[in-house]
């Protein structure tokens, strides 16, 4: 098959009569473009005049938000290339299609400068808005003048929370007596005749009221790990009514509780403890009466009727009346004067033994 070469050898061939006016036919885009080209050279073109181009303030980075030492700076906009006015081509030419692209590309220019415009000027808006360092700007103070006016900061500092009084209580210092306190309950102790220790009442039934106390210790408050040799109940040879400690010779003795001395056998104690220290105490409330026996001769400290406290020492371990070795035998008992387990006691009024 031959391809025609021009224009006029291929309407010759396929017998095409050309009309007056209607559009070109190019048998090649080359063809096409460069009839464009002189189309476009050939349109008439005059310059347009230039208008004034609109000023714009441009704020330097160093000065957003603090004022700064730069000044705003004012830049002219840039000229912009000189607009060509051309007679319209016809919107079916090529050249139309080719005018309709440019003008696509300029409105997207156009838009895309208009988008970059406004983010500066967004952008440079908190710069403006910041108030000088002198003081609120009179204008703004107007709106609202009761909320915008400042007063002054005392520089005194002042106290925003206050802690409630913590107290901490040890119930050992609790427990003492002061010598005042002593001196008042002896006083008390002292005008009474005293009764029989035997029979689970108060032998000092005036002072008692006024020692109660819900502080109990062990004998040896001192010791960390106290020892026990027999416990209570039952064992060979009899019921033992009392918790054996056996401990060096003159290790000293305190009381489990404050308390008044109802009893002290000087080594004639008829039960064989020897030498023995009773006293008669006011638990939560409660008559219970301790026993002291095989004390070491002379070591009793205390005498009938008075008033002692969890500190002071009633004498020191022995091994008097029937004992095969230095001991201490505790014993409690209550009102109805039946002896009670020490160590169950102790324990069940949730008392720490190894207090160190």
């Amino acid at each position: 098959m031959t391809i025609a070469r021009t224009a006029a050898e291929a309407r010759a061939e396929l017998g095409v009569a050309v009309v007056q006016g209607s559009p070109l036919i190019y048998t090649s885009r080359r063809a096409m473009r460069v009839a464009a080209t002189r189309t476009a050279q050939a349109l008439p073109a005059r310059v347009a005049e230039l208008e004034p181009a609109a000023r714009r303030i441009v704020v330097d980075a160093p000065a957003l938000g603090n004022g700064g030492e730069h000044a705003p700076s004012q830049r002219r906009a840039p000229v912009a290339a000189v607009p060509l006015e051309r007679s319209a081509p016809s919107s079916r030419s090529p050249a139309g299609r080719r005018h309709r692209r440019g003008v696509a590309r300029q409105v997207t220019a156009g838009a895309a400068l208009l988008l970059i415009g406004s983010l500066v000027v967004v952008t440079s808006l908190p710069a403006q808005a910041v108030q000088p360092p002198a003081g609120l700007d009179p204008r703004v103070a107007q709106l609202e003048p009761e909320v915008q006016s400042l007063a002054p900061v005392s520089s005194e500092a002042t106290t925003l929370f206050a802690r409630d009084a913590i107290v901490v209580s040890d119930p050992v210092e609790s427990a003492l007596m002061s010598p005042d306190e002593l001196a008042a309950l002896q006083a008390t102790a002292d005008s009474e005749a005293g009764g029989s220790y035997f029979g689970g009442d108060p032998a000092f039934p005036g002072v008692w009221p006024a020692l109660e106390t819900d502080y109990v210790q062990t004998p040896f408050p001192q010791i960390a790990d106290m020892p026990i040799s027999s416990g209570f109940g039952n064992r060979p040879g009899g019921f033992h009514g009392g918790t054996d400690i056996p401990l060096p010779p003159g290790q000293e003795i305190r009381p489990i509780a404050n308390g008044v001395v109802s009893a002290v056998w000087q080594g004639d104690n008829p039960g064989g403890g020897g030498y023995a220290v009773f006293v008669d105490h006011n638990i939560d409330g409660r008559f219970v009466q301790s026993w002291y026996p095989h004390m070491l001769a002379g070591s009793i400290r205390v005498e009938v009727g008075q008033v002692v406290d969890i500190s002071t020492v009633l004498g020191g371990v022995g091994s008097t009346g029937r004992s095969s070795g230095p001991h201490l035998h505790l014993e409690l008992k209550n009102s109805d004067y039946v002896s009670f387990d020490p160590v169950t006691w102790l324990e069940t009024r949730e008392l720490r033994l190894e207090t160190g």
